[in-house]
């Protein structure tokens, strides 16, 4: 029996450890397959035109050329208003999303009210909703608000759609579902006011899901493609994407070509800022994503 015990417990041990580098190793499968398109726009943005589309393709460029990003920065196209504009766009869509998702999670996580899960329940269903669904009435309420008269207003009516996100406000509600009442009650015997809580309890606790929740939205305000090429007036007010879109139609012997190296970086350029943004927030995403689900 002295020694079953020695070789069951070694064999565990093999078992996990195996266990364990079958896991590294799809877990660097999978990043290696999510890295690749982003591998595959950078090095595309270093080659000519001819090559591109060439088949088999070039996992490397065999003749790199800094053509495309010359273009793109000398170009007769303002590239760092278009900077600008994606820069306040996206800040401005994650501080009105933070504001409200962290105002209405609080309430639908801590307070309870009649009906309270029926419209809980309601608010998540608009995420089924396609984003082509609202475009015209938000449209319509852009309009009929006369927000697009101002380069500032124009910067509202482009981050209009997101303020209300079902899922900024699910996660800050899970998230708050998980922090003890007692808390709470017990500021309240100290005679805090409702606003001293949210404001001096509750947010700080709130940092990781409100950092998480920033990443994800600042991601989507930035490739928010659709929605800013319709408010977009003219073009000193066109974001990255829309931009982008713009200058990679050349005219060549009469024709509108794609001009796919442009468009490689062009979409280079643009994602630079938001790896930067994420990197930045890092520490709070993995944190801010799972912290809540501990308690639903």
């Amino acid at each position: 029996m002295s020694t079953q015990v020695p070789k069951q417990e070694a064999f565990r041990r093999a078992v996990e450890k195996t266990t364990h580098l079958v896991s590294y190793f799809l877990l660097a499968i999978l990043a290696v397959t999510f890295l690749l398109p982003l591998y595959w726009m950078f090095t595309g943005s270093f080659k000519l035109q001819t090559v591109t589309m060439a088949l088999p393709p070039e996992i490397f460029p065999s003749h790199p050329t800094l053509e495309n990003w010359t273009l793109l920065f000398t170009g007769p196209w303002p590239i760092w208003r278009w900077v600008l504009n994606s820069v306040v766009v996206s800040l401005l869509t994650v501080l009105l999303v933070l504001v409200v998702s962290s105002l209405t999670g609080y309430g639908f996580g801590k307070k309870k009210f009649p009906g309270s899960n029926v419209l809980f329940i309601i608010l998540l269903s608009t995420m089924f909703l396609p984003n082509q669904v609202m475009l015209i009435p938000l449209f319509l309420l852009v309009r009929w608000m006369h927000l697009t008269a101002t380069t500032i207003g124009t910067y509202f009516a482009m981050a209009m759609p997101m303020i209300s996100s079902p899922f900024g406000i699910f996660m800050v509600k899970q998230f708050c579902s998980s922090i003890p009442d007692e808390l709470l009650d017990a500021a309240r015997i100290d005679g805090a006011s409702e606003w001293e809580l949210f404001t001096k309890i509750m947010l700080p606790l709130l940092k990781p899901a409100l950092a998480a929740l920033a990443i994800f939205t600042f991601n989507q305000a930035w490739n928010y493609f659709m929605w800013h090429m319709v408010i977009a007036q003219d073009l000193l007010q066109f974001t990255i994407p829309v931009g982008v879109s713009v200058i990679s139609r050349t005219p060549a012997a009469g024709k509108m070509i794609t001009n796919i190296g442009l468009v490689m970086a062009g979409g280079s350029f643009g994602a630079f800022f938001m790896i930067v943004f994420f990197i930045a927030f890092q520490q709070y995403f993995i944190k801010g994503i799972t912290f809540g689900a501990v308690k639903g």
